[in-house]
């Protein structure tokens, strides 16, 4: 091996560009290009203020829910039921029929497991005194 160095940085600079286009054609040789397409919801109120939103992103036949955030004054009135069906309903048309996505168990597993996701992995202490958890739902085909 020749002599090398190696940096830290917190922030992305062109290697890191370097990095991360040697790692996506990589994977588009295995996978073909990446397909992600993301996608949001915004839920606003008649004035136009935001009442939550989520992200999503469409990968393949799956659509990964990144983020879903409710204002607190509007959470257990339906805001977070009507984003999460709308982004069901929206993926589906586009092919999807597999949702996956990570949440903390101060967050909302049990509002998730309501919609008929499952929880698949769980690593504790993530943060501290709190868990991280995986879950999936599969849509019949």
């Amino acid at each position: 091996m020749t002599a090398s160095t190696i940096t830290i940085s917190t922030e992305a600079d062109a290697a890191a560009k370097i990095v991360e286009d040697g790692l996506n054609a990589f994977n588009a040789l295995h996978n073909g290009p990446d397909p992600t397409k993301p996608l949001w919801f915004i839920c606003r109120d008649d004035q136009g203020t935001v009442l939550g939103g989520l992200q999503g992103f469409i990968q393949w036949d799956w659509f990964a829910i990144a983020m879903l955030w409710v204002r607190e004054e509007h959470r257990g009135q339906g805001v977070g039921t009507r984003l999460l069906t709308e982004a069901q309903q929206e993926a589906r048309k586009r092919g999807c029929i597999k949702f996956r996505l990570g949440t903390m168990t101060f967050q909302a597993p049990e509002f998730y497991k309501r919609f008929g996701y499952v929880e698949i992995g769980r690593m504790d202490d993530l943060p501290p005194g709190h868990s991280y958890i995986w879950m999936t739902k599969i849509l019949p085909a």
